[in-house]
C-alpha cells in the first residue's frame, strides 16, 4: 500500500528553489504568505508525485490512490486538478490533464464523473461542481494567454482552445439541465435540483466570472441569487453551516441520504458539505458580496463558541452544533477489508482546518487569521504534503489513514486563501493592485530557520527499501540515528549508511557529522 514503508519528512522539498505559484500582485487578506506559497509549490509536486505520475491509464489525470476502486480518476479531480495546476503554475500539467479529461472522460456536453483504474468509464452522466470548476479553470487560463504568461493551446481531442471549451461547458450546463429553468444548480445533468441540491457545490463567484465571460452572461445572476436563497433556508443557516443535501426550500432529503457521501442520512456538515465554506468565502473576498459575509459571519461566531481554529471539524447540525458522534468510522476507503486504515468520520484534520481558515480570511479579525494559520502549521510537516507522517495520538489523523486525495485539495485551496494566492485571476490582470504583505505569526521565522537549514538537509539522499534505509552524503561522515526520546537506535561511518531497520518503526532523526558541514534528516519508518 501506498505510504507503507518509508516516508521522508524533508524540509527541503518544500522550500524549493524557485516559487512556482502563479504572482499575481493582490491586495486580498494574507497571512504567513510566504511560508505557505512556498507548501503550496511542494503540496502540489507532490500530489503530482502520487497522484498523477504512477499511473498509466488515463496518464495525466489525477488518481484517488485509496478510493473504493484504488486508482480511480473522477471528474471532480480533474476540475481541482486544473484550478490546483493553474494556480501552482504548472501549464504542462494543466494541458496534459484536460487532454486526457477530453479524451477518456467528455461525452458531447459534459465530462462523464468516473473513470475506473482501466481506463474505461465506469460512472456516467456530469458531476456539475467538477463541470463549474473545469470552466472557471480554462476562463482563467484563457486570461493567462492573453496576457502573456502562458502558451496558447488547442486540445487535439476537441480542437478547441480554453476559451471555446469553456463557453461549451456553460453553455452545457443549461442545455444538459445541470442548471434548472429558475437558476437551481442541480447536482448533475437533469439529476436533481428541484427535487433536492448539494449546497456544497454552490459557487457563487464562479457565477459572477461567467457572467462577465459568458455570451450570454445576464442568466448566471440568477443562478447567484438562487444560491443564496437556498443557502439561506439552510437548517444550519444561523450557525453558517448547511447539510449534505438538502431540498431547494430547506428540508432534509430523507433517511437514506443522498450522493457519494450518505452517512448520518445527509444531514451532517460533513465531507460535501464544507466545502460551501471555501466557495463562499471566496465571493465575499473577490466581489464583496454582503450575502456571502452574513453566513460566514454565522459559521465565525460558532467555530470561535467552540474553541477557534482547534475546533475546526464536522459537525452535527439537528444536534445544535455538536461534534459527529465519536465513535463514528469511515470503513469504505482505504481498504475496507484493512482494519488498521478505518478512520474516524469526526476529523480534525488539515481538511477540515482548510476549510474554516477561509471563514477567518473573509470576515474574521487578524487573531482569527493568525490562529487558523498556526493551526495549519500543526499539519503540515514541511514535505511534499498536508497532514501527519505519522499521529502518535488515536485519533487516526495521518498518511496511513487519510485518503490523500480529497484531503490535500481542500487543504490546498485554504491554504491558498491564507496565502492570498487563490486570486480571481480575470480582475488581477485586468485590474492590478498593489500587493499587501498580511500577517505573520509564528511560523514565518521558521521560514527564514529552514532556509538557513537547507544547505544541510539537501545534501543528504534517501532512497526506500524494503526493511532498509539507504542514506549517503558527499563526504566521510560519522552518522547516528536518534529516536524520538533521543537515544541512538543506530552509528556508523562512511559517505553511505545502510541502515537495516529490522522491524523498527515510528519517525527518526538521522544526523551524519563530516569535516565541512553537519547534515540531519527526520524520516519516518513503517
Amino acid at each position: 500500500m501506498l505510504f507503507s514503508r518509508i516516508l521522508p519528512l524533508c524540509i527541503a522539498t518544500a522550500f524549493t528553489t524557485s516559487l512556482a505559484v502563479l504572482d499575481l500582485p493582490n491586495a486580498q487578506p494574507k497571512v504567513d504568505a510566504a511560508y505557505w506559497n512556498k507548501a503550496l509549490d511542494s503540496t502540489w509536486q507532490g500530489l503530482v508525485r502520487r497522484n498523477i505520475q504512477p499511473y498509466s491509464a488515463g496518464a495525466g489525470l489525477i488518481h484517488r490512490p485509496k478510493s473504493e476502486t484504488p486508482g480511480d480518476a473522477v471528474s471532480e479531480g480533474v476540475g481541482y486538478g486544473m484550478l490546483v495546476s493553474l494556480y501552482a503554475n504548472d501549464q504542462a500539467s494543466f494541458n496534459k490533464m484536460w487532454e486526457q479529461a477530453n479524451t477518456l472522460m467528455w461525452s458531447s456536453c459534459y465530462y462523464n464523473w468516473q473513470m475506473g483504474p482501466d481506463g474505461k468509464i465506469t460512472g456516467l452522466g456530469a458531476a456539475s461542481d467538477a463541470e463549474e470548476d473545469v470552466a472557471l479553470a480554462l476562463i482563467f487560463a484563457d486570461k493567462l494567454v492573453s496576457a502573456g504568461k502562458w502558451q496558447p493551446y488547442t486540445s487535439a481531442k476537441l480542437g478547441s482552445d480554453y476559451k471555446a471549451h469553456a463557453q461549451k461547458i456553460l453553455d452545457c450546463m443549461w442545455s444538459s439541465k445541470q442548471i434548472t429553468s429558475n437558476g437551481i444548480l442541480a447536482p448533475g445533468a437533469g439529476w436533481g435540483g428541484y427535487e433536492f441540491v448539494n449546497p456544497g457545490y454552490f459557487s457563487p463567484a464562479w457565477y459572477k466570472v461567467f457572467a462577465k465571460f459568458d455570451s450570454n452572461g445576464d442568466r448566471w445572476n440568477t443562478v447567484v441569487d438562487k444560491s443564496y436563497e437556498i443557502i439561506a433556508l439552510s437548517p444550519g443557516y444561523s450557525m453558517g453551516m448547511v447539510p449534505d443535501w438538502m431540498t431547494p426550500e430547506g428540508g432534509w432529503v430523507g433517511s437514506a441520504g443522498l450522493g457519494y457521501n450518505a452517512y448520518f442520512e445527509s444531514r451532517a456538515f460533513f465531507k460535501d458539505a464544507i466545502r460551501i465554506l471555501w466557495r463562499v468565502a471566496i465571493d465575499a473576498i473577490w466581489f464583496d458580496e454582503q450575502r456571502a459575509k452574513t453566513f460566514l459571519k454565522n459559521a465565525l461566531t460558532f467555530i470561535n463558541s467552540k474553541g477557534g481554529a482547534k475546533a475546526a471539524n464536522f459537525y452535527q447540525i439537528e444536534n445544535a452544533g455538536e461534534l459527529l458522534p465519536a465513535e463514528d468510522k469511515w470503513y469504505d476507503f482505504n481498504n475496507s477489508k484493512d482494519s488498521t486504515t478505518w478512520r474516524y468520520r469526526s476529523e480534525h484534520s488539515h481538511l477540515t482546518i482548510g476549510m474554516w481558515a477561509t471563514v477567518a480570511m473573509a470576515v474574521g479579525e487578524k487573531a482569527d487569521r493568525i490562529a487558523f494559520s498556526e493551526e495549519m502549521g500543526k499539519f503540515y510537516e514541511g514535505g511534499d504534503y498536508f497532514g501527519l507522517a505519522k499521529n502518535e495520538t488515536d485519533a487516526l489523523e495521518d498518511t496511513l489513514h487519510n485518503e490523500m486525495y480529497f484531503d490535500q485539495f481542500l487543504a490546498w485551496f485554504g491554504t491558498s486563501m491564507m496565502s492570498g494566492a487563490f486570486v480571481n485571476v480575470v480582475d488581477a490582470i485586468d485590474n492590478p493592485k498593489a500587493a499587501t504583505v498580511g500577517d505573520s505569526s509564528s511560523l514565518t521565522p521558521s521560514l527564514k530557520l529552514a532556509e538557513r537549514r537547507l544547505a544541510g538537509i539537501a545534501g543528504m539522499k534517501i532512497s526506500h527499501l524494503d526493511g532498509a534505509v539507504m542514506m549517503s552524503v558527499s563526504e566521510q561522515a560519522q552518522w547516528k540515528i536518534f529516536d524520538l526520546n533521543d537515544h541512538v537506535v543506530a552509528t556508523a561511518s562512511g559517505k553511505d549508511f545502510l541502515w537495516k531497520t529490522r522491524g523498527q518503526s515510528g519517525i527518526y532523526i538521522v544526523k551524519a557529522v563530516g569535516r565541512k558541514q553537519s547534515y540531519s534528516r527526520k524520516i519516518t519508518v513503517r
